[in-house]
């Protein structure tokens, strides 16, 4: 599923390359903090679940900055 979505839709308007790699990231990193964040739960590593937490707002941000560069 990770892999499906790090591909990201592939019809912007204009072909950026540059739109979609930011997509790209922000749906790995995303994908990944939840990930990570759920394994720090199942293990019980508060280090793991802080990671996760971490990934997801940097994700976030990624996602900001493709929206207000790309209007």
């Amino acid at each position: 599923m990770l892999a499906w979505l790090a591909q990201g839709p592939s019809n912007f308007p204009g072909g950026s390359e540059d739109l979609e790699s930011l997509l790209s990231a922000f749906y790995v990193l995303f994908g990944a903090g939840f990930l990570v964040g759920t394994l720090g739960h199942l293990f019980d590593s508060k280090t793991l679940r802080a990671a996760g937490i971490a990934l997801i707002f940097i994700g976030t941000a990624v996602f900001f900055v493709a929206v207000v560069r790309f209007d």
